[in-house]
């Protein structure tokens, strides 16, 4: 941060100062002069937008997502049941389910305790984590025939 923060002082300072474009181009008039410092003045202004640009960087390493380290993984609503059916994933991992249908929809486990959501609303989503090795199935409450299972591995 501080090297792009010193360039940009450096930038501003060098477009403070004022070189006769005459020195370079013979005698030039002072009109093309104003010309000749405007155009000069664009080159200044997008140097510091870029180097303003470039010294915005984040490091991925003070990122850390939902889910921990691990990615979230999908599972679609549709008419005709959930896509995918079966997920095997690793324990701390996320599932988002997406409701891409025009209905409201519920997800609720065949137990009625491990996962249990309140409406889905069509074109939203409901996040879900669990951080204990197992299999549980689950249903659509409005669809009991809509049917799926979630493997949790270590």
């Amino acid at each position: 941060m501080m090297v792009p923060m010193m360039l940009l002082i450096v930038v501003i300072e060098l477009a403070s100062v004022r070189i006769p474009f005459g020195v370079f181009f013979g005698n030039l008039s002072s009109q093309t002069e104003v010309v000749m410092s405007k155009f000069r003045m664009n080159y200044v202004l997008i140097a510091m937008f870029t180097i303003m640009f470039l010294s915005c960087t984040k490091s991925s390493q003070d990122f850390q997502g939902q889910g921990g380290l691990l990615p979230t993984n999908y599972v679609i609503i549709n008419d005709n049941g959930f896509s995918p059916a079966s997920l095997t994933i690793a324990v701390g991992s996320s599932i988002t389910f997406v409701n891409s249908t025009i209905e409201e929809h519920s997800i609720v486990s065949d137990d009625s305790s491990t996962i249990i959501t309140n409406v889905i609303m069509p074109n939203t989503s409901f996040y879900y984590k669990k951080d204990t090795v197992g299999t549980f199935s689950y249903h659509c409450g409005n669809h009991p025939t809509a049917r799926g299972t979630i493997i949790l591995r270590p």
